[in-house]
């Protein structure tokens, strides 16, 4: 009687001997119960359908047509337009007609401000968009064929306008002179517009024409500035030459790099260039302030070969302004007036125009208006 309830402890106590066992059997029974559950949920949904559910799909909106739009067409209406007919009026006596007088005033020319004549695509290839210019009296505002690029530089301001430049003419024009780079001024303002000169005989006049030329005088004023002008010259018949000149304040000449002529004051002269020959003759007769002609140096220019030229003008303490340049080619016999005075050739690159001669021929100062022109075409 008592053998049964023996073995089923014996049974517990080797499964608790041995509890990886006991583990084993406990996860089959969860297993086996888990999947009783899963058959008869399966078996369940068999035979159960989900009843049938039916959507209707909205009827679609009808698309209107595009409405057309035609233009009115009115060539024809306006090929049978007639014209209204002039009917001319005939008079017997012409004198009797009563017609007011209608007075046009001339334009007035300012000597400082003249219209370019033509367009600058006319005077040769490659030089300009063509559109017509001013020419002022330190030159052309659009490019001219044979001219010299003018840059106009204020001493005074750096190049934004915000601060003073902390050196003097004197010091930058040293090292401009020294290699004719207009980088040397990169800390100056320079004027944005450009200006194409064919010649450097300029009369005396105010030292704000130069700023006003440049389209800079509201915004610089008119003293320690220079104009620097940049490009390239030429003889056809080649020889040796020397330029001669004066000016209040700075006219300083270099060609090919070597500077030829440093005329004007020499208190403005930073390059240490001084003539050979002392000065004798006077300039124009426009200021007792003008000083004398200074002559300067010869060099040589190869028959029809192009040759780097540099002119620089300014005006350092303000007040007025006036430069004068001329040429004179070795062995020419000129003209003297009578105090000896060669009567030279005005510097130029192109023929003066009847405007040009207007304005430089009232000094009443003995010159040639008809000399060699040098321009670079």
């Amino acid at each position: 009687m008592n053998s049964y309830p023996n073995k089923k402890s014996k049974i517990k106590k080797r499964l608790l001997k041995r509890p990886l066992i006991l583990i084993l059997l406990v996860s089959i029974l969860m297993h086996l119960l888990a999947g009783l559950f899963l058959g008869s949920w399966k078996v369940f949904t068999l035979f159960i359908k989900d009843e049938a559910v039916f959507e209707v799909a909205a009827n679609p909106q009808s698309i209107q047509p595009k409405q057309r739009h035609y233009k009115l067409q009115t060539m024809r209406s306006q090929r049978t337009t007639t014209i209204a007919t002039q009917i001319p009026i005939s008079v017997n006596n012409p004198t009797d007609l009563d017609i007011p007088n209608i007075n046009i005033q001339k334009p007035k020319t300012s000597q400082n401000s003249i219209k370019a004549r033509g367009k600058a695509s006319s005077l040769g290839s490659g030089i300009g968009s063509g559109e017509i210019g001013f020419a002022t009296l330190f030159g052309n505002t659009a490019p001219l064929a044979g001219a010299m690029e003018g840059t106009f530089i204020d001493l005074k301001q750096d190049k934004y306008r915000e601060d003073t430049v902390n050196a003097s003419w004197l010091e930058l024009g040293k090292d401009y002179l020294s290699n004719f780079k207009l980088r040397e001024f990169r800390k100056c303002f320079n004027a944005e517009q450009k200006l194409y000169a064919t010649h450097f005989y300029i009369p005396i006049m105010p030292a704000s024409e130069a700023p006003k030329a440049y389209g800079v005088e509201s915004l610089v004023q008119p003293n320690n500035w220079i104009a620097a002008y940049e490009g390239q010259f030429r003889s056809m018949a080649g020889g040796k030459y020397r330029f001669v000149g004066t000016a209040d304040d700075i006219l300083i000449v270099g060609v090919d790099s070597d500077i030829v002529l440093s005329a004007g004051f020499t208190e403005s002269n930073p390059s240490g260039w001084k003539p050979n020959k002392n000065q004798r003759f006077d300039g124009p007769p426009v200021s007792e302030y003008l000083p004398k002609l200074t002559v300067g140096d010869w060099f040589d220019l190869p028959a029809g070969q192009p040759v780097d030229l540099n002119i620089i003008i300014g005006e350092i303490p303000g007040g007025e302004f006036a430069c004068y340049l001329f040429i004179e080619k070795k062995g020419m016999q000129y003209e003297q007036t009578a105090e000896g005075r060669p009567i030279l050739p005005i510097f130029k690159l192109k023929d003066f125009s009847r405007q040009d001669l207007d304005l430089i021929s009232n000094d009443n100062f003995p010159k040639l208006l008809d000399g060699e022109a040098f321009g670079y075409y």
